[in-house]
């Protein structure tokens, strides 16, 4: 596939070139000097005497280069839509089989994968214990696209499967814990509200050199490399590439009133559409599904370990909580100030002694209040 991206792209340059000869041809052939009117005139009337030249076809070499190209382009995107519908139809087999035996409610009841894009497939699946739903992004080289293929084939991205399943609210105890690759880990542990937060980088001699886990306490991550987790990882073809279990938003939230959601995030390496490769990566995907049960049966966290978790959690959002007094604060300044403009406004349309009698009670209230303010104090 790389070579032929590179003979594409040699193409493309070639093509460039001998458009950019020929636009330079035909500016070429533009006269330097205007000769004088009479000098025209006689040019004038000796072409109208003689009979005029056929044009080349070397003068439509520009618009035909344009054209090829636009043909190739054309062709490329139908090729490499069909590739990709080959392998989605052959993906889908696979991620059916395996969500069908997970889940009661599989797409829409005819097909599995929808189709977002030339490239991009996705699947939604529900109706299983211990779990919401679950939803996944199926992620093929853009084919269709040159620029695109060229960016992923520089950038180092290869196609995979991008699961997400919402776990019940009371299936486990909340925690963080991640498996990623060791290139990765630096981005994952800036950018990831969750793991900057709550976990830290552990190291464990379980997993292999090429992989970093994330976790906030040692019971999480025993118990989850128990699971076979770490067999699996240390597997020399290990298709997942990505695993995250968490209790809390990858971005950090702007309100105060955000959901929390307990996930469990996958990423699946595609490999070569064989029956093997299909067999290997329905086993994968088969066991991500397992962790699900795994995480809400037999993940049991010490209780120092949960309250070390319920601490922190507090002290990440306490800042929300301050904001939420605040703007309750706000909010209630703001009747008693809506409340004392229209009382105002009242006032204004008394007669002179109604408006003694208000001022007077308006008085005493506030200095029964300003002494009910001394009195709390004092205590």
């Amino acid at each position: 596939m790389r070579l032929l991206v590179q003979i594409a792209l040699l193409a493309l340059a070639c093509v460039v070139l001998l458009a950019g000869r020929a636009a330079a041809d035909e500016l070429g052939n533009v006269p330097g000097e205007v000769p004088p009117p009479r000098a025209q005139a006689a040019a004038g009337a000796e072409g109208r005497a003689a009979s005029a030249p056929e044009p080349a076809l070397s003068n439509y070499m520009l618009e035909a280069l344009l054209a090829g190209l636009a043909a190739g382009l054309v062709a490329n995107y139908v090729r490499g839509s069909r590739q990709n519908a080959a392998l989605a139809a052959f993906w889908e087999k696979t991620i059916g089989g395996v969500l069908r035996a997970n889940f009661s409610v599989v797409g829409d009841g005819r097909q599995v994968l929808e189709r977002d894009s030339a490239s991009d497939m996705l699947f939604y699946a529900s109706g299983r214990r211990h779990c919401r739903f679950a939803q996944g992004h199926l992620m093929l080289s853009a084919r269709q696209d040159p620029v695109a293929l060229l960016t992923d084939l520089v950038g180092g991205g290869r196609e995979k499967l991008e699961l997400e399943v919402v776990l019940d609210d009371d299936a486990s105890s909340g925690f963080v814990f991640a498996a990623v690759p060791r290139k990765r880990a630096r981005a994952v542990g800036r950018d990831r509200y969750d793991i900057a937060t709550f976990a830290s980088a552990a190291s464990n001699s379980r997993v292999p050199e090429n992989l970093v886990v994330f976790s906030e306490c040692a019971d999480a991550t025993t118990q989850m490399l128990d699971s076979g987790l770490d067999e699996l990882l240390a597997d020399e073809g290990c298709l997942l590439e990505e695993i995250h279990v968490t209790d809390s938003p990858a971005e950090k939230p702007e309100t105060h009133d955000f959901e929390r959601v307990k996930k469990l995030l996958a990423t699946i390496r595609l490999p070569a559409p064989t029956d093997d490769g299909a067999r290997r990566f329905g086993e994968t995907l088969a066991f991500v599904f397992y962790l699900v049960d795994y995480i809400a049966e037999a993940v049991r966290l010490r209780p120092e370990s949960a309250r070390k978790i319920a601490k922190s959690r507090d002290a990440a959002f306490r800042e929300f909580a301050r904001l939420a007094e605040q703007k309750k604060q706000e909010a209630v300044a703001k009747i008693a100030a809506d409340k004392r403009r229209t009382e105002l406004d009242e006032v204004g349309k008394m007669s002179p002694e109604q408006r003694r009698r208000w001022e007077e009670r308006d008085r005493k209230r506030a200095l029964k209040k300003s002494l009910g303010k001394r009195t709390r104090v004092v205590k």
